[in-house]
């Protein structure tokens, strides 16, 4: 090539990049920050295209519209979080003491945060997750509806069983708030350094998993009211 001549920019298939990634998950990894970066309504396929240097059309042939691209990346990652609380849940059903409420929070938990320790993508897709609720609700409530609704139903029968001193009502009510906390603490926009002014923070898994966990337990083993 002429020292003149301008490379011309790549234009429909991208080729696996060094690294071997295959183009279809090499758009996803891009898209997944990007939608943690500005939500679903926000983020735009062109800049999606530019960060994969892909072209629009290209993502559009993979994934239908933006809207697909957003639903493959929730269903990819949500799915494996909800298919490995269900086999933690099965694991502990199918022993023979029954599941305590300490062991079944524990268990709902820990898939979602094992992924702060998954790479950057993984904490991309929590942070998206996070955002969900300001999504448009016809998407939100569809996409939670389809990924958690199965294993959560059955982790508050599960609870209705380890915790009988709760009616069913207050099982179902505890599990909303259980999903608003962890939500919150997994969005990364907690404020416990700002507030303790730096004496304590987040940083530490193991730590937030431990201490919600007990938050967690003595709100589910409070007696139902009245």
């Amino acid at each position: 090539m002429p020292a003149s001549a301008t490379p011309k920019r790549r234009i429909g298939r991208r080729p696996a990049d060094p690294e071997g990634v295959s183009t279809p998950d090499n758009i996803l990894a891009v898209a997944e920050q990007v939608f943690a970066d500005h939500g679903y309504v926000a983020a735009s396929l062109r800049e999606i295209a530019e960060r994969a240097d892909v072209t629009q059309a290209l993502i559009i042939y993979y994934f239908g519209s933006k809207q697909g691209l957003f639903e493959t990346l929730f269903k990819r990652r949500g799915l494996e979080v909800s298919n490995e609380r269900q086999a933690l849940l099965d694991a502990l059903l199918a022993r023979p003491e029954p599941p305590t409420v300490r062991e079944l929070i524990t268990a709902y938990l820990t898939p979602q945060f094992k992924l702060r320790g998954q790479g950057s993508d993984a904490v991309a897709f929590v942070r998206m997750q996070a955002r969900l609720h300001h999504e448009p609700d016809e998407l939100a409530l569809r996409l939670r509806r389809e990924v958690y609704d199965a294993s959560t139903r059955n982790y508050i029968a599960a609870l209705e069983r380890a915790a009988p001193g709760i009616d069913a009502a207050d099982a179902h009510w505890r599990m909303m708030f259980a999903v608003g906390t962890y939500l919150y603490m997994l969005s990364g926009f907690d404020r416990l350094a700002e507030v303790s002014q730096g004496r304590y923070s987040t940083e530490d898994t193991e730590e937030v998993v431990r201490r919600l966990t007990d938050f967690l337990v003595g709100g589910f083993t409070a007696p139902s009211g009245p």
